[in-house]
């Protein structure tokens, strides 16, 4: 099996990985943006200033 430091990519294809990570990741925030903004409104409920 190959180790991490065993696997050699060009720059292109660790540009298209990242590109990849990232649409997933703003898919995911786009998708549960409204479900964390109501997390964050019944936490601000307990802070007192």
């Amino acid at each position: 099996m190959a180790k991490a430091e065993d696997v050699i990519i060009s720059q292109e294809q660790a540009h298209e990985f990242a590109k990849a990570i990232y649409a997933d990741i703003e898919d995911y925030i786009k998708q549960h943006q409204e479900e964390f903004e109501e997390f964050l409104a019944e936490q601000r409920k307990g802070v007192v200033l």
